[in-house]
């Protein structure tokens, strides 16, 4: 129980990146439906001004813009959080422990994933997945644990 309590920080700030992550892509996908969305065209017949407030093509590139702007904003702050966590990883002494965490976090496999490509090339893997699973869960935990004392020091 001590140890869950320890690791509250690390794992909020970690599930803060995968939010940001998944903000980024949500994001990029808007951008594209955006790209891909014509102008509707006015069919009352009624006189329009060019280019004013009014212009429906004017406003879908000011949109367009504004979340570009935003993208990029998102993507500068995900890049400094990724530098922040990989320093901790970085630190790290344990190369499963390293791997697991990047896996999960960077590369946004399931653990399912993370467990085949840790431990998948052993003869009995299929036969021990359980097992193998459960593993991958213990190196995941001691990592967090370590994390969080980094964490701790850094923010000292």
């Amino acid at each position: 129980m001590k140890e869950q309590i320890k690791t509250i920080k690390i794992k909020k700030r970690l599930g803060k990146y995968i939010d940001l992550l998944q903000e980024i892509d949500n994001q990029k996908k808007r951008l594209d439906l955006m790209e891909g969305a014509p102008a509707s065209p006015d069919l009352s017949g009624m006189p329009r001004p060019k280019g004013g407030v009014s212009d429906p093509t004017g406003r879908l590139v000011d949109r367009r813009m504004n979340l570009e702007e935003k993208i990029k904003a998102k993507e500068a702050e995900e890049a400094e959080e990724r530098e922040f966590i990989e320093g901790m990883i970085e630190q790290l002494d344990n190369s499963d422990e390293r791997a697991v965490m990047r896996l999960r976090y960077f590369d946004g496999y399931e653990w399912p994933d993370v467990t085949f490509i840790l431990f998948g090339e052993k003869k009995d893997y299929i036969d021990r997945m359980d097992s193998y699973q459960n593993r991958t869960y213990k190196i995941h935990g001691r990592a967090l644990l370590k994390m969080a004392d980094i964490l701790e020091s850094i923010e000292e």
